[in-house]
Parts: structure tokens; C-alpha cells; sequence
């Protein structure tokens, strides 16, 4: 596939799907709105892929939107969110496969939100997440007026969204928000290494698992319970959980190859 803004590395069953315009630390424009939506299918469709990293090359993961663009062929910023990100956005939140967010220095507007619907998130120590919508007078986007109370607090992210404050990586840390806290040297070695660990558990229970929890973010305990009994039901005896309960009996790491 011929994306000109972004890099797409497979590594065995890890896939990374990487921002590639460095120059302008990985400012979104309208290319790479379409490049990422054909990214994001591209790995989400491909069944020897397990687990997806995003990331962004160079300093940073993205700076969000790009401001200089003069020609693009939205009608109005609505069309941009729902015709162009959504899309994108669907196809990490939807994916059977984990996603993580590998960020490096800034993660602001739109580059924020897309850090925020992946499922896990490694960050370098001098990293942060950046609502910067307010100094330009707009409001948050991107699902990020979703996502940050829920891991904040409604009072806490509406501080940090109408003052455009930096969420530091050591506070994203404390609110939940990052996974993994590691040096900037390391931030790629980790978050590879974890990626790979994970592709070698049962897809089924990465995929089931992924659904379960991002569905009981919108009901209740009991539809919960309910889904988990018809879930579980499918994958008692699965050939999957065979070999899991005959490796745990063996005394052995199982092999979902």
C-alpha cells in the first residue's frame, strides 16, 4: 500500500502503523486523514497481525491538526470529523486486536484523541497529552470531552481543557491514563517488547476481552454479566482454551500459532 504520510512496520504478529511527517511534528493533514483510515483497515483486516502499535516518527507523536493547511475539501469542520477521523478512529476502537499508543513529546488536539482511543498507552517521561483547543477558541474533539472525564474526573478535565494545560506523562500515569512511564531511549523497545508478549496470548481473549470492557463503558453490571455468560459459553472448550488448560497441565507456555 502506498501511504505518502504514514509507515506501516510489521514485525511477525505485531504490526505498526507510524505518523510520518516529522518535519512538522506529525501534524494531521487532510493526507494523512485518508492515509490512516486505509492504515488502520489495512491492519485491522490482516489475520497474521495480533497486536498494533501507533506511533509517530520523530520528536513527537502529533502536534494535532495542521494549522497551515489552505487547501483541503472539507465543508466545514463537522464534514472533517465525521467523513475524515471518525473512520479512523472506528477502525482502532472496533479492531479485535489490541492498539497501543506509543507517545513521545507532544500529544495535542486530535493527536490526543487518537493516543486516547487506543486500548493501552506507553509514554516517555517527557511526553504529555495537550487539549489545545481552547486557545484558538474551539472545543475539544476527537472524543476527547469523552475520554478525559472518564479517566479524570469531569472537574479535573475541564481545568485541563479551557486553560490548554499539559497532562504530563507522570500524571497521565497517575490518572490511568498511561500504562507504562519509561524513558524517551526506551519508549520504542518497550512498547515493542510488550506488544510482542501479548501476541503470543490467546487472540480470542485479547479480542473478547476488548469488547467486553469498551462496551460496559455505555451499560449496565448486568447487561455486563449477561455478555460475559454468552461470551464465555462460546469459548469453554474452544481449541484455544484446550491447549490453554493442556499447557497449564504440562506445565508449559501455550501455542495459539
Amino acid at each position: 500500500m502506498n501511504l505518502k504520510t504514514i509507515e506501516i512496520i510489521n514485525q511477525e504478529k505485531v504490526s505498526t502503523i507510524k505518523l510520518n511527517r516529522p518535519d512538522l511534528l506529525n501534524a494531521v493533514n487532510e493526507q494523512l486523514v485518508w492515509d490512516l483510515q486505509k492504515a488502520t483497515e489495512q491492519v485491522m483486516n490482516d489475520e497474521k497481525i495480533k497486536v498494533v502499535i501507533l506511533t509517530g516518527a520523530g520528536r513527537g507523536f502529533s502536534a494535532g491538526a495542521d494549522l497551515s493547511e489552505r487547501k483541503a475539501s472539507w465543508e466545514g469542520s463537522k464534514d472533517a470529523l465525521l467523513r475524515g477521523y471518525k473512520p479512523s478512529f472506528e477502525n482502532i476502537i472496533t479492531m479485535p486486536k489490541p492498539v497501543i499508543a506509543s507517545v513521545s513529546g507532544p500529544a495535542a488536539g486530535i493527536g490526543a484523541a487518537l493516543a486516547m482511543s487506543c486500548d493501552l498507552r506507553v509514554m516517555s517521561e517527557d511526553s504529555y497529552l495537550l487539549s489545545v483547543f481552547s486557545n484558538i477558541a474551539l472545543v475539544p474533539d476527537g472524543g476527547l470531552s469523552w475520554f478525559l472525564p472518564k479517566f479524570m474526573g469531569y472537574a479535573k478535565a475541564y481545568e485541563y481543557a479551557v486553560e490548554a494545560k499539559k497532562i504530563s506523562a507522570s500524571d497521565c500515569l497517575k490518572y490511568g491514563i498511561a500504562n507504562k512511564l519509561v524513558p524517551a531511549d526506551k519508549i520504542e523497545e518497550t512498547t515493542l517488547e510488550w506488544a510482542n508478549k501479548l501476541s503470543k496470548r490467546s487472540s480470542q481473549s485479547l479480542n473478547h476481552t476488548k469488547r467486553l470492557m469498551r462496551e460496559s463503558l455505555a451499560v449496565g453490571y448486568w447487561d455486563t454479566f449477561n455478555n460475559e455468560a454468552e461470551i464465555q459459553n462460546e469459548l469453554t472448550v474452544s481449541p484455544q482454551n484446550r491447549e490453554a488448560v493442556k499447557a497449564f497441565l504440562e506445565k508449559r507456555e501455550p501455542n495459539f500459532d
